[in-house]
């Protein structure tokens, strides 16, 4: 049985340009998430710590993968993203080294609660 926590956090989500240095504001909270490319520095981050004046993609939750997961465990990240997608929800997933984190528009967490527990997955609420 796969366990989801949901995050307490509300995400923004943007991109800047690579060639920016990885701004501070970022990195201010417990949950963060940085991806750099030759084309885009992309963070996803508590939305309060935005900036006015940067544009992002606001009003995203998190749910994290609990449990001890295996680094080269395989389907993880098909389990997680399957029942969203087959519903035609759009989310967002990160993966680090030892979780998944999936990321849904916060108008559709509660639909998505709902997905979850209709195949058996058990969501805990921080």
């Amino acid at each position: 049985m796969m366990k989801l926590r949901l995050l307490p956090q509300i995400f923004g989500i943007l991109k800047l340009n690579p060639v920016n240095a990885i701004p501070t504001w970022a990195t201010s909270s417990d949950y963060f998430f940085i991806a750099k490319t030759d084309d885009e520095l992309s963070i996803m981050c508590p939305q309060q710590a935005i900036p006015d004046d940067i544009a992002y993609s606001a009003d995203w939750r998190c749910f994290r993968v609990d449990g001890d997961l295996e680094f080269d465990a395989v389907g993880v990240v098909a389990r997680v993203s399957k029942p969203l997608a087959d519903d035609g929800m759009s989310l967002f997933l990160v993966s680090t080294h030892d979780r998944d984190y999936v990321f849904v528009a916060k108008d559709d967490l509660q639909r998505a609660i709902t997905l979850y527990q209709s195949v058996n997955f058990v969501i805990i609420q921080s």
